[in-house]
């Protein structure tokens, strides 16, 4: 088996200085870190993490609790987390949603000895919620926050649902559909919320024909596109909650034989990466600045390293930005 005095030979450093990279002291030289990590992948090794934990009270590991697989945003979220967390030396667990019960995970988590708890799936008012708190264990919530209190980075998501609506309003659109999820997702209520206000401001009536709660699958969306684009008086713009939802109906209008945006409109929020593909060009909302995952990550490894919880929560919001493209137009 491949030990740390075998790195430390094939480094040409000493035994300690291998100690010292792999918990992540400010004292190594860059370039003698990069010889490290450059024998460690050589020899392919593995450190004891265990062992290394009954030293160190650190296992350099932390869990991400993750959206399902089947909203682009958590897959690109959960990939710039992993290479964040693995620049900075921490191992990364992560867990789906709907791979199993989200009490079961939680558990299964806290019965391992992580260092800290990354949660995009919290719901408005989870008891999971005061479990994680009481743990004791540093944690940060992202995308998703409980209705009271916790540490977590999210978008603006009342002001999300506004701005997408007041664009869609700013083109003519007066009919306009809205598909969400369910409510007791903070992200869902805050961006119908946000449509809502928008609708109300501009002295519009929204018709409730035109709302769907639903679950977030293609299967549901393409159900709920179909019915609406079959009104007698189908709406002239369809806003989805999320940019997943909105590609789903988009490729359900295209079906139809119906064109974007010359027979209705379309918008999402979050902006994931494919939005932006030449060949679909999703207006929607986004934070282009930041990558929420990443903050979040950030956060999360830096109460590791200050030693725990911070005494006030640690709450960011990020301001979304509009981002106009192929999928809007003016009413006819």
């Amino acid at each position: 088996m491949i030990s740390s005095k075998d790195v430390a030979k094939l480094a040409g450093v000493s035994q300690a200085t291998v100690s010292r990279v792999l918990n992540n002291a400010k004292s190594v030289k860059p370039e003698t870190r990069k010889k490290v990590l450059q024998a460690m992948e050589i020899l392919r090794y593995q450190p004891n993490l265990i062992a290394r934990s009954l030293v160190t009270n650190s296992t350099k590991t932390i869990a991400l609790i993750s959206g399902t697989l089947k909203n682009g945003f958590f897959v690109e979220t959960t990939d710039s987390i992993i290479n964040l967390a693995t620049k900075h030396g921490y191992k990364t667990m992560v867990y789906f949603e709907g791979e199993a019960k989200l009490k079961d995970i939680v558990d299964t988590v806290m019965g391992n000895k992580v260092d800290g708890i990354l949660m995009s799936s919290i719901l408005l008012d989870d008891p999971l919620f005061h479990e994680i708190e009481q743990s004791g264990i540093p944690y940060m919530f992202f995308n998703r926050r409980p209705r009271n209190g916790g540490n977590y980075v999210v978008l603006d998501n009342t002001m999300a649902g506004e701005m997408i609506t007041k664009h869609l309003l700013d083109l003519g659109h007066e009919r306009i559909a809205y598909i969400t999820g369910e409510l007791t997702i903070s992200t869902f209520l805050e961006r119908k919320t946000g449509f809502e206000k928008a609708m109300r401001e501009a002295g519009i009536e929204i018709d409730p024909h035109l709302v769907f709660i639903t679950k977030t699958t293609v299967a549901e969306v393409e159900k709920i596109t179909w019915k609406l684009m079959n009104l007698d008086e189908p709406p002239t713009a369809i806003i989805c909650a999320t940019d997943t939802m909105a590609l789903a109906c988009m490729d359900t209008i295209m079906s139809m034989g119906l064109s974007i945006p010359d027979d209705v409109s379309l918008v999402g929020i979050d902006d994931i990466k494919i939005s932006s593909h030449r060949a679909i060009q999703l207006t929607s909302i986004g934070h282009h600045k930041f990558k929420m995952g990443e903050i979040a990550a950030e956060n999360l490894m830096e109460m590791i390293q200050q030693g725990g919880r911070p005494k006030q929560p640690r709450q960011i919001v990020l301001q979304p930005e509009l981002i106009v493209r192929k999928t809007t137009a003016r009413r006819k």
